[in-house]
């Protein structure tokens, strides 16, 4: 009969890992497999270009998604005669950051990741280019909407490739590395868009210098980073017979008959073929993926993901967190430009070192606390690692959120010292950034089976969601205030956090009686 092993006395329950060991070693799981192709045992050079191609064009991506933002007088003079508000130009790629996390996620379960990345980088530069040389508002339009599309295989494939080049404790370290680094570079490079433009002499300038380093990334996608999609078959291991999956739980069967599929095939060599050398490039690498048919049964597993409660109670936080930073940084540009703060066009762009230093404030909470507090916390629990231990790093972003929220609208109400005002712009900045890390990491560890419908749930329902709100809320700031509806919102995202308490105490329970419902291995 198989024996389950995810932690000591054959624990049950899903998602749950047996991560330290009585002598206090922690286990580098998953297992690595013998092949070379497998992530796990790339060296530490191969890991590196992968992560810093990845980083690279996350950095491009979010430049260019969120620069239109500082510049949107100079887009409202141009545009003066649309039917539209001019800042859809910059809050509509969040909503495409939506629609393409649907997209790309299940087609990297058919093709590889590394398809995909390539397909983004062409799609990014591409639309760089097309909204340099556009000439009318719904050609602009266009082009962001396609930017924003690119830029979605960030917070979602990009998120489950860390996963795959991981080992299980170090996931929070490296997602966090990931995310918070990316956005503190992305900052520093939207810091200097008002010297690009004035400069240049156009808001086109921003478009024509960072489509150089876009079409850069198309390289570094191509030459540095391989497939990471490794699947790990059963493997004969001291006298027995050896299941592992992604979430660190290991099944030990007998013989291979106990095995559900029985004994994998051998793998076939790579060959190389004159006629196919376009497809070996792209495919660099490609081990076994799902196949179109996980596509097909994608819809199911995303409807299930949409229907589960705890992963539902992240995607509204999700959006609430980032949509109030959607909120403040589309707001304090133009309040700082007005009297009686009178910033200039170039100091507007140096206001961005806050939001930099909140995201770097961010990878000390989200990265180096989390793993420290997740260290301690399985230690107590004999070892064994629960996705429930995730759930106190939601605490400090949904204070500073809520928090900060109230006091950004006061500040600007009451038109405080401009100093406070990016404060609470950088605070906001550190709950949105530390806030995605721990639903990454809290929807993969807790449903290791739906990691990918799981991250588009939080990341294209959150990101579509967060879009509504700041596209809607301004009509009713403009009618009932900026300070009470950014207080009501801070109150609602604090209220919408404390349901991590009960999900902290009842969360295994309910997962277990999920996974039973709704899974069939």
């Amino acid at each position: 009969m198989p024996s389950e092993i995810p932690g000591p006395g054959n624990r049950p329950n899903q998602g749950s890992v047996y991560l330290i060991t009585s002598d206090g070693r922690t286990l580098s799981l998953p297992i690595p497999s013998d092949s070379l192709n497998d992530p796990l045992r790339w060296s530490l050079l191969r890991r590196s270009l992968a992560l810093a191609s990845m980083s690279m064009f996350t950095v491009v991506s979010l430049i260019i998604v969120q620069g239109t933002s500082l510049f949107l007088g100079q887009l409202g003079n141009e545009y003066s005669s649309i039917p539209f508000r001019i800042d859809m130009l910059s809050s509509i790629p969040c909503l495409f950051w939506g629609i393409g996390a649907v997209i790309w996620v299940p087609l990297c379960l058919a093709i590889g990741r590394r398809p995909v990345f390539l397909l983004c980088t062409l799609i990014l530069t591409g639309a760089c280019f097309v909204a340099a040389v556009s000439q009318s508002f719904y050609v602009h339009l266009t082009a962001r909407c396609m930017q924003g599309l690119a830029g979605a295989i960030s917070p979602s494939v990009m998120i489950l490739m860390i996963i795959d080049m991981t080992y299980i404790h170090q996931r929070p370290l490296y997602i966090a590395l990931f995310w918070c680094f990316t956005t503190v570079l992305s900052n520093i490079g939207l810091a200097l868009t008002p010297l690009i433009i004035s400069a240049g002499g156009s808001w086109r300038a921003f478009y024509w210098v960072w489509l150089v380093p876009s079409a850069l990334t198309i390289f570094l996608a191509l030459f540095g980073c391989p497939e990471t999609y490794f699947k790990r078959y059963p493997i004969s291991f001291d006298g027995h017979i050896l299941a592992q999956y992604e979430n660190g739980k290991t099944t030990i069967y007998t013989n291979w008959g106990e095995v559900p599929k029985g004994k994998p095939l051998p793998v076939e060599p790579t060959v190389w073929k004159a006629g196919s050398v376009a497809k070996n490039i792209i495919f660099w690498n490609r081990t076994t993926t799902e196949g179109w048919q996980a596509v097909s049964a994608f819809p199911k597993q995303l409807l299930i993901c949409v229907c589960n409660p705890l992963i539902l109670w992240v995607l509204i936080l999700n959006a609430l967190i980032f949509g109030g930073m959607v909120l403040t940084c589309s707001t304090y540009a133009e309040v700082l430009q007005e009297p009686p703060y009178n910033f200039s066009f170039q100091n507007i762009g140096l206001a961005k070192v806050s939001p930099a230093i909140g995201a770097m404030l961010a990878f000390l909470s989200s990265g180096i606390l989390t793993r420290q507090s997740i260290h301690f916390l399985a230690k107590r629990n004999r070892g064994v690692r629960e996705p429930e231990h995730y759930v106190p790093s939601f605490i400090l972003p949904v204070i500073t959120s809520s928090i900060s929220l109230g006091l950004f609208a006061m500040a600007v109400h009451r038109q405080w010292d401009w100093r406070w005002i990016l404060l609470f712009v950088g605070l906001d900045y550190f709950s949105a950034i530390s806030v995605f890390v721990s639903v990454a990491l809290w929807v993969t560890e807790a449903f290791p089976l739906w990691a990918g419908p799981a991250i588009v749930v939080v990341g294209a329902g959150g990101y579509g969601l967060s879009f509504a709100l700041s596209f809607g809320i301004m009509p009713r700031a403009n009618s009932e205030g900026l300070a009470k509806t950014y207080i009501e919102l801070g109150l609602l995202t604090l209220i919408v956090g404390l349901v991590g308490l009960p999900v902290n105490y009842w969360g295994a329970r309910f997962r277990n009686y999920i996974y039973s419902k709704w899974t069939q291995e």
